[in-house]
């Protein structure tokens, strides 16, 4: 098949994947090589001294790409459009694009910039670091994050360590574990931070516009500290 080929990888991997419009789509999983199944330039792959296997998009960078890697690979993806879908476990991943939705399975690291497309992880089992403008990002389960935007909405299901979240009018919701610490901060949009019932937080809200709402007995459990222009807060017991 055109634009296809196989890679042999003798030890850890490392794959660096480019593309224009072409989405792209890498699949982690038990193999000990690289196979490009579609899309990728006639050109192939090329492979440095590191063994590093750089892999670019064909049809100038608009065809749709399908690569297939073992588990555990650290990647690192650059699109301006084309979507991005990791599927399975991966390594340390990088990710830059400007409109593009990326969605991740498992990672251990995981740093993703963007200016206008939605971001959705489902798993960062060590750093998780999410920028963009308008873009939503959503995130199941993670054990540090870091998550900035302008307008875009911040979801966290659940953090085991620090959380630290900035946006100017983007609502945040996320929920946090004993050993998390939250840090907010927003202008207008609302923000709402779920903990354990068996936690106790100590806080630190500050809203100009309306009085915080705190359902948890307070501690020294974690820390949470939020602060907001006209936003409303509340922290609560998860349910």
């Amino acid at each position: 098949m055109p634009g296809s080929f196989s890679v042999h990888i003798p030890g850890h991997a490392e794959l660096h994947l480019t593309s224009r419009s072409g989405n792209i789509t890498v699949i982690a999983e038990e193999r000990a090589d690289v196979v490009a199944e579609e899309g990728a330039s006639s050109r192939g792959p090329e492979t440095d001294a590191t063994g590093r296997v750089s892999i670019a998009a064909g049809k100038g960078g608009s065809a749709s790409m399908v690569v297939r890697c073992p588990a555990g690979t650290d990647l690192a993806v650059g699109t301006i459009s084309g979507n991005v879908s990791l599927q399975g476990q991966f390594g340390a991943v990088r990710v830059t694009t400007v409109s593009a939705r990326v969605e991740v399975d498992r990672a251990d690291e995981l740093d993703v910039r963007s200016i206008s497309g939605d971001i959705a992880v489902e798993r960062c089992t060590v750093q998780c670091v999410l920028h963009t403008k308008s873009g939503k990002t959503l995130i199941g389960v993670a054990r540090n994050a870091r998550v900035s935007t302008i307008s875009g909405r911040i979801h966290i299901d659940a953090t085991s360590g620090t959380v630290h979240a900035q946006t100017v009018s983007g609502n945040v919701e996320l929920g946090t574990q004993r050993d998390g610490d939250v840090s907010v901060q927003t202008m207008s949009g609302s923000v709402r931070v779920e903990v354990p019932a068996n936690v106790r937080p100590h806080t630190k809200l500050r809203s100009l516009s309306s009085r915080p709402k705190l359902e948890c007995e307070e501690g020294d459990d974690c820390r949470i500290k939020v602060q907001s222009l006209s936003g409303r807060i509340e922290v609560v017991p998860a349910q």
